[in-house]
């Protein structure tokens, strides 16, 4: 049986959140809107795009302009703006040394994701990465089934994030979910998703992810 950990990346292993807004700012202004505050953008991160656009009433016909803009910013300087959460490659250590195999599931598209796990260093700890595709369609639950099959027929997997939807998504597949409160969830937001453990640090999350796919912290 292949024990896997399944990563979210937004707010889990980094901290995206000064890149994301200054792009989501340009993407509202290229598509004609004003940008709302810096708070509500900032709740963005993590779900796709088009979903958030949706729940703070972007018109219909305005997301696809919004999500552009966004993306053309986010290429140009803030996906590099991101720097990794503190105490992060120690535990993706820890989780590797216990035997676990380490995937990024992320909503974020995949052209993004690996570039940025590899300018922070990230990327020699990883099995693998799965996001998005450009256009940011896929659901979080269909890329957690898509990281889930890489893995092969015989997977013990649990998933960590920091929102809702990476609960979400881990039930459509099955999982269990870690939440993580260093992101840009919180504490009622992840419980009331229905995360099977919340934890505020990642030396805590060493022990709560191995407890659900069957292994032990080595130290």
């Amino acid at each position: 049986m292949t024990a896997a950990v399944l990563l979210d990346l937004d707010g889990t292993l980094i901290d995206s959140g000064d890149g994301v807004v200054d792009s989501l700012r340009a993407g509202f202004r290229g598509a004609g809107l004003v940008p709302p505050d810096d708070a509500v953008l900032r709740s963005f991160i993590g779900p796709p795009i088009h979903d958030s656009a949706r729940r703070v009433g972007v018109p219909p016909e305005l997301h696809d302009a919004v999500v552009a803009g966004y993306q053309r910013a986010f290429a140009e300087r803030g996906n590099l703006m991101a720097h990794v959460f503190d105490g992060v490659p120690r535990a993706l250590a820890g989780l590797r040394a216990a035997g676990a195999r380490l995937v990024v599931a992320t909503a974020k598209p995949h052209t993004f994701a690996v570039p940025v796990l590899e300018h922070l260093g990230l990327a020699p700890l990883l099995d693998g990465v799965f996001g998005a595709p450009d256009d940011e369609s896929d659901t979080k639950g269909q890329i957690i089934a898509r990281a889930v099959a890489s893995l092969g027929p015989d997977v013990r997997a649990v998933m960590v994030g920091d929102r809702e939807h990476d609960v979400e998504g881990a039930r459509e597949n099955r999982l269990p979910c870690v939440g993580v409160l260093w992101g840009f969830g919180d504490r009622a937001e992840l419980e009331g998703a229905g995360a099977r453990a919340v934890v505020d640090s990642p030396a805590a999350l060493v022990a709560a992810a191995l407890g659900l796919v069957g292994l032990r912290p080595t130290a």
